[in-house]
């Protein structure tokens, strides 16, 4: 034995001691690894288990390097449980190894339920194969446990370094994937020092009574290569180390990469949130130009209704609101409204705006021209300066936009104004040559569309409600003939009844009461009967003096509107037995005759409805006259009805009488009231306006 192998083995303390510290050195570098956070490469998640083989392995060997030290410095001999604790640490280093190998050849990473029941079936296999030896050779305790290690190494050691060269040499093509082939080399390296050490270290084992342990141990290692074979395995495991700690460095790239791509991701996403913003803000921009374009139109769709419903004569509206119009539209100054003619039927300038005779006839002319076409072909026109006259529909955006298209600039736009498929006139817009402009754009011709709408309608309606005003006044001139006519036909009425039937009536009354008289005086027999067609007489007499007073009362036109009110509450209350209180408030005057018709009138009907229908115990009458308007008010404290239904109700039916009062007050300019539910009473209210200068004293 030379020299270095005898120093070698004198001092094996410190061989086992380099021997520990190189793979626990190597388990807590990788242990280290572990933590630097996850990855991509299933090795990350095996690696935990090739940590554990390094820190249980070098823990066995730290253990065998302190058996030996007490038994030099002592002469302490290790108790069997030691050495028992020793092996299965062994056995637990080749387990991890295993394990290592196990999950990343793994497709996936196996369940621990999986892994834990191989792991337990190799060790019932180690302890059986121990089992099995004692059986057959029953060796000592020291044999059998020196056998046991020697069985750990064959059975386990061997199997679990050729699976984990297996592994890694798979591993480094994942490297190669990802673009790191230089880390792929270490792990071939790592792998090749992996294969030496399972196949030399491991079968190389201290030299028992099993094969081939007798063949090849190491003796016969030291013999041949002058080391011990623990200096072998260290020698080869700082090798292992070496080269996966260089190819552990993947990580470190992989994670850099990580973080690139975190930059970049994130650049991306601050690039596109601020292009995001940008659209935003793009957009927002947009949609205020919109939204202040829109208000722009709206407010002067509103100035230019407010202008048109003003309560001025149709031309003046027209030229006011085209004025408004033409300060929105962009660089014009001139503008026209036509209207076709109720008469002639053809359209006619009515309103226009920025013509003179400074800037000659022919603008007008062409402008009124282009309008006129426009009305007939109800369509709209625009003339360029080159003469050409383009035809579009003004509702129709792709039409417009290949009039905005033409090159040569505009100096007549028409617009024709259309209400219910029906074309009422035009509204036109002119340049003068020397300031022709290009096409309008979009929103100009949305504003100028829609301000053709607006003057359309409101054109229309002063249309329909000038026909409705006269139709209206027409009816009111029409209701007061009729309720003159009535009037004064009662009157001829009462005033031939009076003249003629009257007088008829009290000459027979006078010439019964004197044959009476002639009858009595000779004795006659007929008196009773001549005496009954006296009284009969009498009394028809009295019901045509009532007749003439109902259809017009005398005391009406002779003594006024009180003194007639009161009369009548006399007749009344004696007809029907009601009570009826007169109050009179105000100023003591006489009232124009037609006031005092129609006040008397309504106080007729309104007396007539409560004996008819009120089932009233007494009602009252107040008149106020005051300086501006005249009140009239009739309640009674009866039954009621229901205003609403009543005033439905067709005119042939009782609610005649409630719309004769209306129609009557409406034509003074007045108007009437009901007040009334079941079985609260009813109260009527007239209310008529003063006309100054009216009244007579």
């Amino acid at each position: 034995m030379n020299p270095i192998s005898q120093y070698l083995i004198d001092h094996m303390v410190a061989v086992y001691f380099l021997y520990g510290l190189t793979f626990f050195g190597m388990g807590l570098m990788v242990a280290t690894t572990c933590r630097r956070g996850a990855s991509e490469f299933r090795f990350a998640g095996a690696i935990r288990f090739l940590s554990l083989f390094g820190l249980s392995h070098g823990a066995h060997e730290w253990a065998v390097m302190f058996q030996m030290l007490a038994e030099q410095t002592t002469g302490r001999v290790a108790p069997i449980a030691e050495h028992i604790g020793r092996v299965g640490l062994l056995a637990l280093s080749f387990l991890s190894l295993m394990a290592f190998g196990i999950t990343l050849l793994s497709p996936r990473r196996p369940e621990w339920r999986r892994l834990l029941t191989l792991l337990a079936t190799l060790t019932a296999v180690w302890l059986l194969s121990i089992a099995g030896v004692r059986a057959m050779l029953a060796p000592s305790a020291a044999d059998l446990l020196e056998m046991a290690d020697v069985l750990a190494r064959y059975s386990l050691g061997a199997p679990a370094a050729l699976l984990a060269t297996w592994a890694l040499m798979r591993q480094q093509r994942s490297f190669r994937e990802q673009n790191l082939p230089r880390f792929g080399r270490f792990l071939v390296w790592a792998a090749s020092a992996m294969l030496v050490y399972g196949l030399m270290g491991q079968l190389t084992v201290p030299a028992t009574a099993l094969f081939p342990s007798r063949i090849w141990n190491e003796g016969h290692f030291l013999a041949w290569f002058g080391v011990p074979v623990q200096l072998f395995r260290a020698l080869v495991m700082v090798v292992f180390a070496y080269s996966l700690l260089r190819a552990l460095d993947a990580f470190e790239v992989e994670q850099e990469r990580r973080l690139e791509e975190a930059r970049r991701a994130k650049v991306m996403a601050q690039q596109a949130q601020i292009e995001a913003e940008r659209r935003n803000r793009l957009e927002m921009e947009q949609l205020n130009a919109e939204l202040r374009l829109t208000t722009r139109e709206l407010m002067l769709m509103l100035d230019l209704a407010n202008t048109l419903v003003s309560p001025r004569p149709l031309e003046e509206r027209l030229k006011a609101a085209l004025e408004e119009l033409i300060d929105n539209v962009p660089r014009c100054d001139n503008g026209m409204v036509l209207l076709v003619s109720p008469d002639s039927g053809e359209p006619e300038p009515v309103a226009a705006v920025g013509f003179s005779k400074d800037k000659g006839d022919w603008l007008f002319s062409e402008a009124r021209q282009l309008g006129v076409r426009s009305v007939k072909a109800g369509m709209a026109l625009c003339q360029r300066l080159d003469g050409v006259v383009l035809v579009f529909h003004p509702a129709d955006e792709d039409e417009r936009r290949r009039c905005e298209s033409y090159p040569s600039p505009m100096i007549v736009l028409s617009v024709p104004l259309i209400v219910q498929d029906k074309t009422i006139g035009s509204l036109v817009f002119a340049w003068p040559p020397e300031q022709a402009r290009a096409p309008l754009s979009m929103d100009e011709f949305r504003l100028v569309f829609a301000a053709t709408q607006q003057f359309g309608l409101s054109i229309e309606h002063a249309r329909l409600a000038k026909e409705a005003l006269d139709r209206e006044k027409l009816l009111a001139q029409l209701l007061h003939q009729v309720v003159e006519a009535q009037e004064n036909e009662r009157k001829r009425i009462a005033r031939e009844l009076h003249d003629a039937t009257g007088q008829s009536l009290t000459a027979l009354s006078l010439g019964l009461r004197g044959v009476e008289k002639f009858l009595e005086r000779e004795g006659s027999t007929a008196v009773p009967q001549v005496h009954e067609m006296c009284v009969l007489s009498s009394q028809a007499l009295g019901e045509l003096r009532q007749i003439i007073a109902d259809l017009r009362p005398s005391r009406l036109d002779d003594l006024g509107l009180v003194p007639a009110i009161r009369w009548y509450l006399d007749g009344y209350q004696e007809r029907y037995g009601i009570p009826v209180r007169l109050e009179t408030q105000g100023r003591d005057i006489r009232l124009p005759s037609r006031y005092e018709i129609v006040l008397f009138r309504i106080v007729q009907e309104a007396l007539i409805n409560i004996a008819k229908h009120a089932n009233a115990t007494q009602a009252s009458v107040t008149l106020t006259i005051g300086p501006t308007s005249v009140r009239l008010e009739v309640a009674d404290n009866g039954r009621g009805f229901d205003v609403r239904s009543t005033l439905r109700r067709d005119r042939d039916q009782a609610g005649w009488g409630l719309l004769g009062m209306q129609e009557r007050v409406a034509l003074l300019g007045g108007d009437v009231t009901f007040d009334s539910a079941p079985d609260q009473g009813t109260r009527i209210t007239a209310t008529i306006p003063l006309i100054q200068g009216e009244e007579s004293s």
